[in-house]
């Protein structure tokens, strides 16, 4: 091949390159909201984008911190957790990969585990409190991973703007040619089923971890041995027998699965059966609570003090509240605020805005779907939006740490932006209350006892405003 030829075919095999990863580099703006040069006929197309920034995001605390835009080879994010400290956040991807960035501004700091093929998503992410940088993770090839966070402290005054991973050019070349992926030092498999791994949870002491897996069943493991405990499933043949009202374990894929943050024997979960399960774990037989009506087909559940929501795929009343102590639905959250365009919720995240400052009675939940075209802070006591922000494609991912709200979801991009109810005070008892969990039980005063008689772990009010 003479050097004309030569210099033709590479000159080809770039733009066929430049092309397919045009849209990746040059991202579309699809709302002029973080763009600064003004597009003619495109407010028009998006009229709602401004209308929202008018509403709920000019002249207010709650911004959009970071957008950072990847590759879309990476595939969608399917799973968000952040660390306790929220110095960082652990992202899981459809691919398999798994990623920490920072915090604050979204910086990749170091690739945990590497893309696999064929892709294996990554449905669950849960941080231990019992050990330190240490995050475990449920993926669709039937493991549960322990991922090691390595010993990186950002700064959240002055972000990093490095990007670490774990060895870059064994990935691409095991990527390239479709073989084993590179090897990463920080993800190990710890238990390994035949059916994919949806959802995970750790109990409030930390002493078990629930699984739920796509063949319907619930397994309890011991955090110690790593051996199954209990099994919670049911032969689907005799399940065909059972009234079903008289089923105590589901009969379709457990799709979501969250621990209590303060029972520490309780765990609830959904399933693709339509139904929301409360579980015990001294119950060896099955669920303590089965409540129907509720098509969750993610991730969509959290448990707080005595309530639990729930986020359906269904166009109306899709956010609910299920009383833990009555037994039964406490609330449709029908949204009084919201525009009239939308063509439905279908939610596919949904969790409690994690804020022990100002929201430690669990009033605000955060939801996100593919009806709404954004991430939405929903006060549960009025069934107002507090706040909205626009988003590309589906939400399937949502975390949030203090006044930090972090999604992601279909589309290539991923999103920090800061939450502040200007009408709702910080918990000045709270900080009295976590003093005094530091004092000994034989050193406490009656006062002390006083005090945390109505903190979060004994008082059970949650409608008082």
């Amino acid at each position: 091949m003479s050097d004309a030829e030569s210099n033709a075919a590479f000159k080809e095999y770039a733009e066929k390159i430049n092309t397919y990863y045009s849209t990746d580099k040059t991202p579309k703006i699809w709302y002029p909201m973080f763009y600064r040069v003004k597009i003619k006929n495109r407010y028009d197309m998006h009229k709602w984008i401004n209308d929202n920034n008018e509403t709920f995001l000019k002249g207010t605390e709650n911004k959009v911190l970071q957008n950072r835009w990847f590759y879309s080879e990476m595939g969608p994010i399917t799973a968000l957790a952040y660390a306790p400290n929220g110095a960082h956040i652990i992202v899981g991807h459809g691919t398999g990969l798994i990623q920490m960035r920072h915090g604050k501004t979204g910086t990749v700091i170091c690739t945990l585990r590497p893309r696999q093929f064929p892709p294996k998503p990554v449905y669950s992410l849960q941080y231990s409190d019992a050990e330190e940088r240490v995050c475990y993770a449920a993926s669709s090839d039937g493991s549960i991973y322990r991922i090691d966070i390595p010993n990186i402290t950002p700064d959240l005054e002055n972000p990093p703007i490095y990007c670490i991973t774990a060895d870059p050019a064994l990935e691409c070349l095991s990527m390239q040619f479709y073989g084993t992926p590179g090897i990463s030092s920080y993800a190990t498999a710890i238990i390994s089923q035949r059916y994919p791994a949806l959802s995970l949870g750790i109990t409030a002491d930390q002493n078990k971890m629930v699984v739920g897996y796509e063949d319907t069943s619930v397994k309890v493991y011991d955090m110690d041995t790593l051996q199954a405990e209990t099994t919670y499933k049911v032969h689907k043949m005799r399940m065909k027998l059972m009234l079903k009202k008289l089923q105590r374990s589901h009969s379709g894929q457990v799709c979501a699965l969250r621990c209590h943050p303060q029972n520490v024997y309780q765990f609830a979960s959904a399933a693709w059966d339509n139904t929301l399960r409360i579980w015990d774990v001294r119950c060896k037989i099955g669920c303590v609570m089965t409540f129907e009506g509720v098509n969750v087909c993610s991730d969509s559940i959290d448990l707080n003090r005595n309530h639990c929501i729930a986020g359906s795929w269904q166009p109306t009343g899709a956010l609910t509240v299920w009383d833990l102590v009555a037994r039964r639905k406490l609330t449709d959250v029908t949204i009084q605020n919201r525009r009239p365009d939308v063509d439905g919720e279908y939610i596919y995240a949904c969790r409690f805005w994690r804020s022990a400052d100002y929201n430690r009675k669990g009033k605000y939940a955060i939801i996100g779907g593919s009806g709404t075209g954004c991430v939405e802070v929903v006060n549960l006591h009025n069934r107002y939006i507090a706040c909205s922000y626009p988003s590309e494609g589906a939400i399937l991912a949502v975390t949030s740490h203090g006044e930090r709200i972090a999604y992601g979801g279909t589309s290539s991009v991923f999103t920090i932006v800061t939450f502040r109810d200007p009408k709702h005070e910080k918990y000045e008892k709270f900080e009295q209350e976590r003093s005094r969990r530091t004092i000994p039980d034989e050193q406490r005063s009656a006062e002390d006892w006083k005090v945390l008689a109505g903190s979060s772990e004994y008082d059970t009010g949650y409608w008082d405003t």
